[in-house]
C-alpha cells in the first residue's frame, strides 16, 4: 500500500469537498476507508491521518472553504469520549 498516493488520495477528496472534513474528525478510518475504497489497519491509518494533518499545517492543503460553524464538535466529543473511555480502568480509584 502507497501511504503518500493514499494521502494524496485523501487530501484531493478533502480540497474538492472541504465538509468531508467532519468525517475525518469525526470517523478517520469509515471516511479514509470512504474515500479511498480500501481497508486500512491502525498503522496505516495513523500514517494517513499524520500526512494528511501535515498537509494542513503546512498549506499544501487548502480548507480555507470550510465552514468552521459547520463542524459538529459534539460528535467529535463523543467519538473522543468513547476511544477514551477504556482508559477509565487505568486511572479509576482503588480500593
Amino acid at each position: 500500500m502507497d501511504v503518500q498516493a493514499i494521502i494524496a488520495q485523501v487530501s484531493a477528496a478533502l480540497a474538492e469537498a472541504p465538509e468531508k472534513v467532519q468525517g475525518l474528525l469525526a470517523d478517520p478510518k469509515g471516511t479514509i476507508e470512504e474515500i479511498t475504497g480500501l481497508e486500512l489497519g491502525e498503522g496505516d491509518l495513523s500514517q494517513i491521518v499524520d500526512g494528511v494533518k501535515s498537509g494542513i499545517a503546512d498549506g499544501s492543503l487548502d480548507i480555507s472553504k470550510l465552514d468552521l460553524g459547520s463542524i459538529d464538535l459534539g460528535s467529535i466529543a463523543g467519538n473522543l469520549g468513547g476511544m477514551l473511555g477504556g482508559l477509565g480502568g487505568l486511572f479509576g480509584k482503588r480500593n
